[in-house]
């Protein structure tokens, strides 16, 4: 973009409440509760605030033109801001949410002066010189999406399993892209080494990147330059521009590939799914309970004994997937 039509196109783009567009210039704000977006040029992703419960926010990326509408990223997955609250690319070129009750965070805290909602689900910050500054690719929640790369040491974090406002919240599972070129998943709060990880280690010079394929939405590890070192399941269905694809670590420690018809879907179809059985998955019912699996996708916790569930009688995705405690004394008995 020539320089000389940046201010011109500043003035025209400069977003206010309640409109959509594919860009924002310095000095745009949204605010939580007003429905105001910034969309893709296509309208299949949007950026915004993404709704948790009637007054509760993330600041998010998501499909926007399904009836599921699916959050890929957030910036505040554990802080959900309250209706009132903005987000602005400030005069001095800073990305900021700014919560109802005074509280700052800065989401990119250097000098941009454009963001651009792609059509892949990137969100680009640019300079006056058109470099791309920042972008949440490089930052991502428990989502990949096609023609994102997790970089060597980079990681996702599962969804919490828990109701209402903190659905979106940091889990228990991981996915990490270690630095000795292993993807591995893992139960990161127990200090878990892994419950699955890929066979191929790294040898000789070059970093190992986990790439989700644009042109075929295959995901595979290479090192260095079209040099696969292992490949995810081929069973991608086709053609390929006609659905929606997304790769997540699900709630329950599952790493999923998912595709969804653009026109005809009515939900996301599971491609493939890494481990193939639930209960392979460390601390799915946490430190004190045991799993059961009769159809390897629904998961059932038990507690050992001695132990009970937190709160039995609260409802769960799956069966009845809760961590366990020890009981609570018992209190009006003569001792």
């Amino acid at each position: 973009m020539s320089l000389d039509l940046l201010p011109f196109l500043l003035l025209i783009l400069h977003h206010t409440n309640g409109q959509n567009s594919p860009n924002i210039s310095i000095g745009s704000t949204f605010t939580a509760g007003d429905n105001g977006s910034l969309l893709s040029s296509s309208g299949d992703f949007a950026f915004g605030f993404y709704p948790v419960s009637d007054t509760l926010f993330l600041v998010g990326i998501w499909f926007n033109k399904i009836q599921e509408r699916t959050l890929v990223w957030s910036a505040n997955r554990d802080s959900p801001a309250e209706t009132g609250s903005t987000i602005s690319l400030t005069n001095g070129g800073q990305l900021v949410l700014n919560y109802a009750n005074g509280t700052v965070q800065q989401i990119y805290s250097g000098t941009a002066r454009l963001g651009i909602m792609q059509g892949d689900g990137n969100l680009f910050l640019r300079d006056t010189s058109s470099n791309n500054v920042w972008e949440s690719f490089k930052f991502p929640t428990d989502t990949l999406l096609p023609g994102q790369t997790l970089l060597s040491a980079a990681k996702l974090y599962s969804n919490s399993n828990s109701s209402g406002n903190l659905k979106y919240s940091a889990g228990k599972f991981m996915l990490e892209m270690q630095y000795d070129g292993k993807l591995v998943l893992s139960a990161y709060h127990f200090a878990d080494p892994g419950y699955w990880l890929s066979s191929q280690a790294n040898q000789g010079n070059g970093e190992v990147n986990l790439v989700f394929n644009q042109r075929n939405a295959l995901l595979y590890l290479e090192k260095g330059q079209n040099n696969t070192i292992y490949s995810f399941q081929k069973n991608v269905p086709t053609p390929v521009e006609d659905h929606y694809h997304r790769a997540t670590l699900d709630s329950f420690g599952n790493f999923q590939q998912y595709a969804h018809h653009k026109t005809n879907g009515r939900n996301w179809v599971r491609v493939w799914k890494i481990p193939s059985e639930p209960c392979i998955v460390n601390a799915v019912c946490g430190a004190y309970g045991f799993c059961r699996s009769n159809d390897n996708e629904t998961v059932d916790c038990e507690c050992l004994p001695g132990y009970v569930f937190f709160d039995p009688s609260t409802p769960t995705l799956y069966a009845r997937v809760q961590n366990c405690r020890k009981p609570e004394p018992e209190t009006g008995k003569n001792q």
